[in-house]
C-alpha cells in the first residue's frame, strides 16, 4: 500500500510520543537495574565523601559496610575520612568554613550547632523513599530533628555506665560493685581499691573534665547545663563538682595530677586499658572497643546517684547521627547510604552495637539473636539504664568552647593552679558566653 506524506508524519508522531512518554514524568516509572539504580542511570558514577570519628573497631566495621554498599551499588564510591575524637570537630569546622565538607557527616547531639550554620540538609524529602524509618521509635527519629525538619538519622542509643576491671576487683579482695551507690560510697569504694591494690594502682579514673558527666551530676539536683535557651546550673553546682573530685584525689580514690594528664582515657591511651585503674566511666557503646583493647574482662554498672530524695540523672543518649552536607551534589545517593547503614541486614550485623543500640526494632531483634557475650552486656545494660533514666536535655550550644574551658579549669584545679571558686566562675561564665553567642 502506498503511504502518503500525511500518513508517514502521523506514524512518526505516534512513535515519538511513545518514546517521550517512557522518559518523562507521568509516562511510567523507569525500570530498576540489577544494582538498584534506575535503568539509564546505572552508568552514572557518583563519588561521596564520608567522615566519622571513633576507635579502630568502629573504623574497621564502617569500612566493611562501605565495601558492602559499593558491591551492591557499584556506580557509587564512598571515600572514608576518619580519625579519633580529638580534633575531629576542629577539622570538620575548618572544612565547613572552606566549603569543602564531606557529603556524609557523623555528628553527635551537637548537630543543632551545624543546623544553625546552615551546614546540614533537611532529609525529610527522602524519608519513605531512599530512607526507611518504619521500624524506628518515633522518639529516636525525633531526636534528629528541629522545627519540623530532619537533619540526621540516629545510629544508636547509649547510656553512661561505670566499667570495672573484674580481675583487679578479684585481686583487691573486695566485692564487685553493684551500682547501687551514692557519690560518697563510690569514692570510698575507689579509695578501698587503691589501698588494696597497692602502689601503682588506683580505684578510679579522674572524670572531672567531662561536660556530660557534670550534667549528669547537675540533673540529680534538678539542674542542667542548658534548658529553655539558658544556662541551667549555677556556680554552686560546679564548685560542688570540683570539690568532690578534689576530695577523691586527696583520699587516693583517683590518681594524682601527673598520672591523670598522661592519659586521654580513650581506648588507645587509657590507664583503665593498661590495668592501672580499676573503674572508668564509659558510654555503653564503647564497651566493645575497651574490651578488645584489654585482656581482663569488663563489667558495667550504674554510675553514682545523688542519694535519697535526689532526681534521676541518667538518660538514654542518642549516640551519633548520620547527616548530609547541605551542599552535597548527590543527596539521593547519600540518603541511600544512610538507609543501608541503618537497615541492611548484613551491614547492621557488621556494625552491631558499636555506635550504640540501633534505632530499628527489627535490627535490634536480629542482633540480639546473634549477640556476642560483649554485645549481650551492652543490650542488658541499656535495658537496666532505661529503667533508671529520664528524658534527656538538649546539649549546650557551641559545646566545644565550653568543653575546652571545663577541661582547662579541671586541670588547673588538679595541679593546684586555680582555686575552686575561681575555676567554677570561669566555667559558668564560659557556659553563659556560648549560650548567649549569636
Amino acid at each position: 500500500m502506498k503511504k502518503t506524506r500525511k500518513g508517514t508524519a502521523l506514524i512518526t508522531f505516534v512513535a515519538l510520543t511513545a518514546m517521550l512518554s517512557a522518559c518523562t514524568p507521568g509516562g511510567g516509572a523507569p525500570a530498576e537495574s540489577k544494582n538498584g539504580t534506575a535503568a539509564g542511570g546505572a552508568d552514572k558514577k557518583v563519588e561521596l565523601r564520608m567522615t566519622w570519628w571513633g576507635a579502630q573497631a568502629r573504623h574497621d566495621a564502617t569500612l566493611k559496610v562501605i565495601e558492602l554498599f559499593e558491591k551492591k551499588y557499584p556506580n557509587i564510591k564512598i571515600n572514608g575520612e576518619y580519625m579519633g575524637s580529638d580534633g575531629y570537630f576542629d577539622k570538620l569546622n575548618t572544612q565547613i568554613a572552606g566549603g569543602n565538607a564531606p557529603d556524609l557527616i557523623q555528628l553527635g547531639n551537637n548537630y543543632p550547632d551545624y543546623v544553625a550554620r546552615g551546614a546540614l540538609l533537611d532529609i525529610n524529602p527522602y524519608i519513605g523513599k531512599e530512607i526507611h524509618i518504619e521500624n524506628f521509635d518515633k522518639s529516636n527519629i525525633d531526636s534528629g530533628g528541629m522545627d519540623g525538619k530532619l537533619y540526621g538519622i540516629i545510629l544508636g542509643s547509649n547510656a553512661y555506665g561505670i566499667a570495672y576491671n573484674t580481675e583487679l576487683i578479684k585481686k583487691s579482695g573486695l566485692k564487685p560493685p553493684s551500682g547501687q551507690w551514692t557519690w560518697e560510697e563510690y569514692g570510698k569504694y575507689a579509695q578501698d581499691l587503691t589501698k588494696a591494690l597497692g602502689k601503682g594502682y588506683y580505684g578510679a579514673v579522674d572524670e572531672s573534665k567531662l561536660p556530660l558527666y557534670l550534667n549528669y551530676f547537675a540533673r540529680q539536683s534538678n539542674k542542667t547545663l542548658y534548658k529553655d535557651g539558658k544556662v541551667g546550673l549555677d556556680k554552686d553546682v560546679i564548685a560542688y563538682w570540683f570539690t568532690m573530685w578534689d576530695n577523691y584525689r586527696k583520699a587516693g580514690s583517683t590518681p594524682p595530677a601527673e598520672f591523670t594528664t598522661a592519659y586521654t582515657e580513650a581506648p588507645e591511651n587509657s590507664s583503665f586499658v593498661e590495668g592501672k585503674t580499676a573503674m572508668h566511666l564509659i558510654w555503653s557503646n564503647q564497651l566493645n572497643a575497651y574490651q578488645k583493647a584489654m585482656k581482663d574482662e569488663i563489667q558495667v554498672v550504674l554510675p553514682p546517684t545523688g542519694g535519697s530524695g535526689a532526681q534521676q540523672g541518667l538518660w538514654l543518649q542518642p549516640s551519633q547521627f548520620m547527616s548530609v552536607n547541605a551542599k552535597t551534589k548527590n543527596p539521593k545517593e547519600a540518603a541511600m547510604f544512610i538507609d543501608f547503614m541503618v537497615n541492611d541486614p548484613e551491614a547492621t550485623m557488621v556494625l552491631g552495637s558499636e555506635r550504640g543500640v540501633p534505632g530499628s526494632s527489627k535490627v535490634r531483634e536480629a542482633l540480639k539473636a546473634k549477640a556476642t557475650p560483649v554485645d549481650k552486656k551492652v543490650y542488658d545494660y541499656i535495658d537496666l539504664a532505661a529503667k533508671n533514666s529520664r528524658t534527656p536535655d538538649r546539649e549546650i550550644p557551641n559545646g566545644k568552647e565550653f568543653e575546652t574551658t571545663l577541661i582547662n579549669m579541671s586541670q588547673k584545679v588538679l595541679f593546684g593552679k586555680e582555686t575552686i571558686p575561681n575555676a567554677s566562675q570561669e566555667v559558668l561564665s564560659a557556659a553563659e558566653k556560648v549560650v548567649n553567642k549569636k
